[in-house]
């Protein structure tokens, strides 16, 4: 049977709505930001982190999504429905190992943004896919929670996806991973840089020192190894979305219990995911 999730109970017993309102009133005064045309949005201008907060709820109609770094806003262009498919295939498989395993975390999309506050300078960056562990998402506060002017804080595990045959898409990623995603002080541990078109695979992981490092890895399945312990991304439904072929069978998987593959030990639900997992990893 498919397992529900439990709900995590607050850490105090203030009223979520009324702590929500609290937070909405203490902001600074409205009359304190410097003068802009909401309208007509400079991207080489500097803005700080109160004029960000107020213009991220004001241009959503207007603009893509954007990120903020070094008090400059950058642009995200939007991306194309193969892409976004991907991303929500990850997340979703993501998200069931999550509630699969009782492991009460969060798991945001190319929309959440985090704050990697590094050497002093603030970046908030929306990664494509994260993971937040339980411990850290129950540590925060209402700042934290409803706007970026909290402390910061980051996942634990960051996936994107991207073009590698650009060299100078891959070397700006690149860069991003290791200077940003892995600096010191980050939580990130571990990250995945995916090109779905050209069968490219990066892990990124620290080394003993902390530093970051990337290995190439084939184009096969994905383990989350001791970062995210049982957790496997299956490739095949990634390669049935590029080739127009998603065909999610009816089966009985929803009732069936997780069982180990006889060949590697990973975890699939259902016989058809079973199959499936044996044809394209081990025949």
């Amino acid at each position: 049977m498919t397992q529900k999730r439990k709900l995590i109970e607050p850490l105090d017993s203030e009223n979520s709505a009324s702590k929500r309102k609290k937070f909405t009133n203490s902001g600074n005064s409205a009359s304190k930001r410097k003068k802009f045309n909401i309208n007509e949005i400079d991207f080489n201008r500097t803005y700080n982190l109160e004029e960000f907060e107020f213009i991220k709820d004001h241009i959503k109609d207007n603009y893509p999504n954007f990120e903020f770094v070094n008090g400059k806003l950058v642009p995200v262009p939007y991306s194309p429905i193969v892409y976004e498919a991907i991303v929500h295939e990850i997340s979703r498989q993501l998200g069931n190992w999550n509630i699969n395993n009782s492991k009460n975390g969060v798991v945001t999309t190319s929309k959440g943004g985090f704050d990697f506050n590094v050497s002093g300078g603030q970046k908030i960056r929306a990664p494509d896919v994260t993971f937040t562990p339980a411990n850290i998402y129950r540590s925060l506060d209402e700042e934290q929670l409803w706007s970026f002017n909290g402390q910061p804080f980051t996942p634990f595990f960051v996936v994107e996806i991207a073009n590698l045959k650009k060299k100078e898409v891959e070397k700006e990623i690149d860069t991003k991973f290791k200077k940003e995603y892995f600096a010191i002080g980050t939580s990130v541990e571990l990250g995945w840089l995916i090109d779905p078109l050209n069968r490219i695979i990066q892990v990124y992981k620290r080394n003993k020192n902390g530093a970051p490092y990337r290995r190439k890895q084939p184009w096969d399945y994905l383990e989350g190894g001791k970062h995210l312990p049982g957790f496997t991304l299956e490739l095949f439904p990634i390669d049935d979305i590029i080739a127009q072929e998603i065909n999610y069978e009816e089966d009985s998987s929803e009732d069936e219990d997780e069982k180990k593959c006889p060949y590697c030990n990973a975890s699939i639900k259902g016989s058809l995911q079973m199959v499936k997992h044996i044809q394209n990893k081990h025949t």
